[in-house]
């Protein structure tokens, strides 16, 4: 389960490999960070994790690896509201138009600085229940970012281990105008069926038109340190329940990663299992389903 951990770290495997099969064209990795010179991008003070030598020219190199055209910067917790290496990373770059990004907003993010964010590709603001990166908002702060979010038209990507969806259920259940999508098959307890109070909720909200889910890090919560076996199932239901509003990310480099470090073609892999390879699906997921949330110009 997620939290605070300690190191050591593992680094990222640099020689990613194709997945088997290929992922379908246009596919879309719809989480990873990237990481800056922290002389140039500072963290903000105290930050839950130091950064890592992952930058986005590092990502792309990944992604033709894998045999992925498109991506989605979410940035990542250590910098806070600081957009800085967001900004430099797609204003202005070429390399950058199959890319689209998640930002941290709070009150003190400006409405021009919100205008520039969206007009570099940012889609959506991540909201960080998730207490050990010390971000998560309170409950009146959470009212006025969900109001925000409404007004821009961006959705909302909730980072949240399972049972902070329970702890939070009313209040989620009232927002209304909103796409919710609910990051890492919400880092519920796989030890714990698919009968937890965290699972029925998911279920629940997954009946709904404007929550989606996004079918990523199985590998990181589950017991194992290969094949993943316990995540199988969490990751069939979650994506029956909404086939058309599932997304998948590889979460590279992989922050805070303590078990043996995957090559990310077998977390690609892992998601062939979810859906029995079924290719169509894969390609909604990998494919369409990204296209449709992050404004990509078409789906293939």
């Amino acid at each position: 389960m997620i939290g605070r951990r300690e190191g050591p770290f593992q680094d990222w495997v640099r020689d990613t490999r194709p997945p088997v099969p290929p992922p379908p064209p246009g596919s879309c990795d719809c989480q990873f960070h990237i990481y800056g010179d922290p002389a140039r991008f500072p963290t903000r003070p105290s930050p839950p994790y130091p950064p890592i030598a992952a930058s986005f020219e590092e990502a792309q190199a990944m992604h033709r690896a894998l045999g992925f055209a498109r991506g989605v910067i979410v940035h990542s917790a250590i910098y806070g509201t600081d957009h800085r290496l967001l900004l430099a990373a797609l204003e202005g770059n070429p390399a950058a138009r199959n890319y689209r990004a998640t930002a941290n907003i709070d009150d003190s993010v400006s409405d021009g600085e919100i205008a520039r964010l969206t007009a570099a590709g940012v889609r959506g603001a991540r909201i960080n229940f998730v207490r050990f990166l010390t971000m998560t908002p309170d409950r009146s702060a959470v009212a006025r970012l969900f109001d925000r979010i409404r007004e821009i038209g961006w959705h909302a990507r909730l980072h949240v281990v399972g049972d902070d969806l329970v702890e939070h259920a009313e209040l989620l259940r009232r927002i209304e105008g909103v796409t919710m999508v609910i990051e890492h098959l919400g880092h519920v307890d796989f030890a714990r069926g698919l009968a937890q109070p965290a699972c029925r909720f998911i279920l629940e909200m997954l009946r709904r038109e404007d929550w989606w889910m996004m079918a990523s890090n199985g590998n990181r919560d589950s017991a194992m340190e290969s094949g993943w076996d316990d995540a199988v199932p969490y990751g069939a239901a979650f994506i029956a329940a909404a086939p058309d509003r599932t997304i998948w990310g590889t979460d590279w480099p992989h922050p805070q990663w303590t078990k043996r470090m995957m090559n990310d073609a077998e977390e690609v892999e892992l998601l062939y299992r979810y859906v029995d390879n079924d290719a169509a699906l894969i390609r909604k997921i990998l494919v369409d389903n990204p296209a449709r949330l992050y404004g990509f110009a078409e789906a293939s």
